[in-house]
């Protein structure tokens, strides 16, 4: 305990210093963010990250054009993912509900897990995420075959984890929200 405690205590300060460089907007983000507002969609955050990283995160992200209506850190609820407190959190925050309308969106299997025992709908993304764990240059520097072997292993895992939906990126969304309304028209619940 007192070693991680050690390494943590050494690891946030270097975190912070370096965060801001690595806070690049995943392509396609603001379009996707354009489209939810215009539907009347509300986005809520939920992140591990400690509140001082969110800070400078969220003061980043704002610079590039976005802002979510709600951000929760694992630190404000009383455990993080995959228990559902944060996704809740942010439900409350958004006075929103019933929770089978709402959509949990995640690059990680805890998230998704998150997603689910709140009873959302969940969709994975795979390329733009940590279960590929590449930068957008290096990820575009791979063969289509290394490429299409990494694509495959996240897909997997996300639909191993239960996702409902799975897309490379934020950018491929749309289609899922789309049945999701579908689903939920007929009384389908996730």
């Amino acid at each position: 305990e007192e070693d991680v405690d050690r390494m943590f205590n050494e690891f946030v300060p270097l975190q912070l210093e370096c965060l801001a460089d690595f806070s690049t907007l995943i392509p396609g983000t603001l379009d996707i963010m354009s489209k939810l507002k215009g539907r009347g969609y509300k986005v809520g955050s939920t992140t591990g990250y400690t509140e001082d990283m969110m800070e400078i995160l969220q003061r980043e992200a704002k610079k590039q054009g976005y802002v979510p209506d709600s951000i929760v850190c694992a630190s404000q609820v009383p455990a993080g993912r995959p228990y559902p407190f944060m996704l809740l959190q942010n439900l409350i925050n958004l006075k929103t509900s019933p929770v089978e309308a709402c959509v949990k969106i995640d690059d990680t299997i805890p998230g998704i897990e998150e997603g689910l025992n709140a009873g959302c709908w969940t969709i994975g993304l795979t390329v733009s995420g940590n279960e590929v764990g590449l930068s957008l240059d290096d990820w575009q520097g791979l063969s289509e075959a290394k490429q299409q072997s990494l694509r495959q292993k996240a897909t997997h895992r996300h639909i191993q984890s239960g996702a409902h939906y799975v897309v490379d990126s934020i950018k491929e969304i749309m289609p899922c929200l789309d049945d999701i309304e579908r689903r939920l028209s007929c009384g389908e619940r996730p």
